[in-house]
Formats: C-alpha cells, sequence, structure tokens
C-alpha cells in the first residue's frame, strides 16, 4: 500500500515542520519531534523503493515510531505543559500507528501469497 507509506512520509515531515510551528522553543518536545519526524520520513520514504519483504520490515519500524510518538509526551515529561504539541504528537502517533499496521499486514500477505 503505497498510500499508506506516502501518508507516513508526509506526516513524518509534519512532525518536522511542527517542531518549529507548535513547539515556540529549543525543549524536549521540539526535539522529540524532530527525530522522530525524521526517522519516520526517513523509513517511510526508504520502505515506498524496497522490496516487499524489507519494506514489511521498515514499516513495522515506523509502526514502532508511531507509539513513540503516542507515550512520547508522557514519558518525557511535556503532556501537560506543552498541550498543543501532545495532543499533535498523539494524533500523528495515532495515524502512523494505523497506518504502519495496514502497510505491514498487506505487505506481509503479499509475502505470503
Amino acid at each position: 500500500m503505497k498510500w499508506a507509506t506516502t501518508i507516513n512520509f508526509i506526516l513524518g515531515l509534519w512532525l518536522i515542520v511542527a517542531a518549529f510551528a507548535v513547539s515556540h522553543a529549543m525543549n524536549p518536545a521540539m526535539s522529540v519531534e524532530i527525530a522522530v519526524g525524521i526517522a519516520i520520513a526517513g523509513l517511510s520514504g526508504a520502505a515506498a523503493f524496497t522490496p516487499v519483504d524489507e519494506a514489511a520490515v521498515l514499516s513495522w519500524i515506523v509502526t514502532l515510531s508511531g507509539l513513540w510518538m503516542l507515550v512520547a509526551p508522557f514519558v518525557v515529561g511535556y503532556a501537560h505543559r506543552m498541550s498543543a504539541s501532545a495532543s499533535n504528537d498523539a494524533i500523528v502517533g495515532i495515524i502512523v500507528i494505523v497506518l504502519g499496521c495496514v502497510n505491514t499486514v498487506t505487505r506481509g500477505t503479499r509475502l505470503a501469497a
């Protein structure tokens, strides 16, 4: 499912932009958003151009990155201080998790067939 990979790529880029647009100063939220945004965009971009079996592995890593975006505000400790960043990270995390799972399952099904 190239569309799921493409959307995850765009969401990774959004996290990088949101780090500067939503987070107003260098803080833990900004660092997490930039690092994970680069990881999601890079891995999604790589998954779009790799064979099916390798793309499934990359999609799992993207899914785990989405999970980290979902829990990062609570683990890193910016959930209460920076509600806009935390909300953005949670929403993006959920979407990345869903699309990553869809992408992994569909690519894994093609591999088994």
